[in-house]
């Protein structure tokens, strides 16, 4: 590693260390924005996500190193569309990394604007002047799985002495460690996303269904949910088999209803199955119509409550109950309570046993509340 004068091998390790220890977003003031701030001879640091759109790039998830909220929470609403530290960043960061120069970019302010025509400005006049801000500098991060996002460490002075190019040479020999960092912290981020995404939907996946045609009526994309629920064969990655005949017959004349009305979903119940149908129709001109059906299978039960006490049933074997009289088969059951096809007949077993019958329509009609008169 190239040796600078005013940044020895000790120092080096010790910062390198202390980034390295970085575990969750909540530690990046402790252990990247205040030991550089030290180190660089910055007043105050802020880190920030930048995202672009196509609206331009904006700064969010700040997290900031002796700075008041209140000057984060102005800045964030009302001056960060005139900073140019934020487009250079980005754009600086993202070419870098694109053609393999660098996995960070570092630069100062006064070396991307015209002071002059700058100073007349409001970002400078209205934000930087009340703060007191006279010098910055910042690096730029890439993220190496989202095109639209780059971590970017602001750093400040509230004196007159400039940042020089040394200051930027030293925090760019912790860009590799910074870039492995904040982007091992986006995956975990996202890795939690979706465990709390599955987990939900764990629960949910044979409750509720989505089902996608295209608009000549062909499936292009069915969920475990919607393929149990309406009998949709999913034969290889992206291939489905249609949709039964007579369903089919029954949406096109409810599509026929929905082009002609002001409503934008209609539903209707299929074979136990409650089907909630819309159009969605596409932003850009040469892009598909889309039929949405959610699909739903109603998880109350039409069983005796009082007839259940009887039998001092688990709660397992009140839902296998249930779903027996709502007419479902073994491998429907499993699907819907994620259990295995032995584990329902097992609890089959001890349901016929507790309830003294010998078969599902027994059980079905022992278990059935009385028909109203």
């Amino acid at each position: 590693m190239p040796y600078l004068s005013n940044l020895d091998m000790s120092e080096y390790h010790e910062i390198n260390n202390k980034i390295s220890d970085t575990a969750s977003f909540n530690d990046i003031r402790r252990t990247i924005l205040s030991p550089l701030s030290r180190l660089i001879g910055a007043e105050t640091s802020v880190f920030a996500l930048l995202k672009k759109d196509d609206f331009g790039v904006h700064a969010h998830n700040f997290i900031s190193n002796n700075i008041h909220d209140e000057s984060t929470l102005n800045y964030e609403k009302n001056f960060q569309r005139n900073d140019p530290v934020l487009p250079h960043a980005f754009h600086s960061a993202k070419r870098n990394y694109k053609l393999g120069l660098s996995k960070s970019f570092t630069f100062s302010l006064d070396n991307i604007i015209d002071f002059t025509q700058f100073s007349r400005g409001d970002f400078y006049n209205e934000f930087l002047r009340p703060y007191s801000i006279r010098q910055i500098m910042a690096t730029g991060i890439p993220s190496s799985t989202d095109s639209s996002l780059v971590y970017v460490l602001g750093f400040h002075r509230y004196c007159n002495s400039p940042f020089k190019k040394e200051d930027a040479q030293i925090s760019s020999y912790f860009g590799p460690a910074l870039f492995n960092i904040l982007n091992n912290l986006e995956l975990k981020t996202q890795l939690c996303d979706h465990n709390i995404i599955s987990a939900y939907f764990e629960k949910q996946i044979s409750d509720t269904g989505l089902i996608i045609l295209d608009n000549n009526q062909n499936v292009v994309f069915a969920n475990h949910a919607g393929q149990s629920h309406l009998q949709v064969k999913q034969t290889e990655a992206n291939d489905y088999s249609g949709l039964e005949n007579e369903l089919m017959v029954i949406l096109r004349t409810y599509l026929s209803h929905l082009h002609q009305s002001t409503t934008n979903i209609i539903e209707f119940d299929y074979k136990g199955v409650k089907i909630a149908v819309r159009m969605n129709i596409p932003d850009m001109k040469h892009q598909d119509k889309r039929i949405i059906l959610n699909t739903h299978r109603p998880s109350t039960t039409n069983i005796s409550h009082l007839e259940i006490e009887k039998f001092h049933l688990t709660q397992r074997e009140i839902d296998i109950s249930g779903l027996i009289v709502m007419g479902m088969t073994s491998p429907q059951i499993s699907e819907k309570l994620c259990i295995s096809i032995r584990t329902v007949e097992n609890h089959l077993r001890s349901i016929f046993l507790k309830t003294g019958v010998k078969n599902r329509t027994t059980l079905a009609y022992k278990l059935s509340p009385p028909p109203p008169h």
